[in-house]
């Protein structure tokens, strides 16, 4: 019985522990169940703070959002400021360089103008001089050539005549001398052989005798003698045919040297000729050339002229703007410098890396140079009127440690004061109302 009843309490104590298992366990379920409803709606909760949180986050962020956007929108303003106040300035610095280059350009296209009609007179007076030379030398060379051929040509006539003639007669002597040599030669040796065979019948017959043989050497030396008539008679004979051989050849070399000088003249004229063409020519190309170069120069000039025509509008309408932003401007704007460039030094230095500009700049120097002077020297000179200004309307410690009359402090000045004697020199200073570039 005690073991049955330690085994029911036993039984129960596991059914109780089961029953506290099973109870603990649900309480635990319904513990996380209403954990989880609680997670759920803190969570709801969270995310609608977190919406909350963020719209007036939104809200505040866009006031201040919209305060920076408005500082950023007044630095712009001031900005913008600034550079409209450097483009005018720029501006009327321009329009003061477009009316010097203007003025420049205008004198130099006038003298220009005036320089190339000068030349083209010179050079249309050179023309016609060296045209009206060349036709006067023409019509003497013309002349000349004329007048020499005709007297040349007469006087060859007149000696080929002269020769033909003298040939003639010579010929006509020469066989006349001849005909009559060989008749006296003939006749001479006849009358010698006829004579001979008398003398040598007589000879024979009177051979004997001292007078026979006296007649005989007589007879002989009369032959020797008519031998050496006869020997003379062909050397004149000879002489006569040499003198007309040389004539001869006198004739042919006159011919020659005539003919020569005939192609010569006819080699001058026509080399006269083609230089007269070559030089009419030359004068055409030369009038075509300077046509088409007046041609272009009158299209280029009304080109220029268009062009500067353009640029003065534009040049009014810039001044025109810029008269209505001086209305703009306040006194403070009208007297203080320019603002500082925002160009940094490469954008500032990159136009004068343009070759056009190298090309060009060398060339213009001296002229910018001399401007540049004249511009700094204008640009001192307002400094110290603006600097003198700006002294009298403002004070600081530089203002008073300087001499000053106007600035009184304690009841002294720190001025030196001028005896009676000394007379009064008040100087005006008349400030214009310009800008002052750095």
């Amino acid at each position: 019985m005690a073991k049955k009843g330690k085994k029911e309490k036993g039984v129960k104590t596991e059914a109780q522990l089961l029953k506290e298992e099973e109870a603990r366990r649900k309480l635990m379920e319904e513990t996380k169940a209403k954990a989880k409803e609680k997670q759920l709606v803190e969570e709801k909760n969270s995310k609608l703070n977190n919406l909350k949180i963020q719209a007036r986050w939104r809200d505040i962020m866009k006031l201040v959002k919209v305060k920076e956007l408005k500082s950023q929108v007044e630095a712009l303003h001031q900005i913008h400021e600034r550079h409209m106040d450097r483009k005018t300035a720029a501006t009327v610095t321009l329009e003061r360089d477009l009316q010097e280059a203007e003025e420049q350009f205008s004198t130099a296209l006038q003298a220009h103008c005036i320089n190339t009609d000068t030349l083209i007179d010179l050079q249309l007076g050179r023309l016609a001089t060296l045209q009206n030379q060349f036709g006067s030398e023409l019509g003497l060379l013309e002349a000349e050539f004329h007048t020499e051929r005709a007297k040349l040509q007469a006087q060859n006539t007149l000696e080929r005549a002269e020769m033909l003639g003298i040939i003639t007669r010579m010929e006509q002597e020469f066989q006349e001398t001849e005909a009559d040599a060989k008749h006296e030669y003939s006749s001479q040796k006849d009358d010698i052989k006829n004579k001979n065979l008398e003398e040598k019948h007589a000879l024979r017959i009177q051979l004997e005798g001292t007078e026979r043989k006296r007649q005989f050497e007589d007879l002989k030396q009369k032959d020797q003698k008519n031998a050496k008539e006869i020997e003379q008679q062909m050397k004149k004979l000879m002489k006569l045919q040499e003198t007309i051989a040389h004539f001869k050849a006198r004739l042919s070399n006159n011919s020659k040297e005539y003919e020569e000088r005939n192609k010569t003249l006819r080699e001058e004229k026509e080399a006269i000729q083609a230089h007269f063409q070559a030089l009419k020519r030359r004068m055409n190309t030369f009038r075509k050339n300077e046509h088409k170069r007046l041609t272009d120069l009158t299209l280029l000039s009304s080109k220029v002229i268009k062009d500067l025509k353009v640029k003065v509008e534009k040049a009014e309408q810039i001044i025109k703007l810029a008269e209505m932003n001086r209305k703009l401007e306040t006194e403070k704007e009208k007297v203080i410098p320019f603002y500082a460039s925002t160009l940094s030094d490469a954008e500032f230095n990159a136009p004068l890396n343009d070759p056009e500009l190298q090309d060009i700049l060398p060339k213009e120097f001296p002229a910018m140079e001399q401007f540049n002077k004249r511009v700094t020297r204008g640009n001192a000179n307002l400094r110290s009127i603006l600097r003198q200004y700006l002294d009298g309307i403002s004070l600081n410690e530089d203002v008073l440690n300087q001499l000053n009359p106007l600035v009184v402090v304690n009841g002294r000045t720190n001025a030196p004061m001028k005896t009676a004697k000394s007379p009064l020199n008040i100087t005006y200073v008349e400030v214009s109302h310009q800008h002052v570039s750095d």
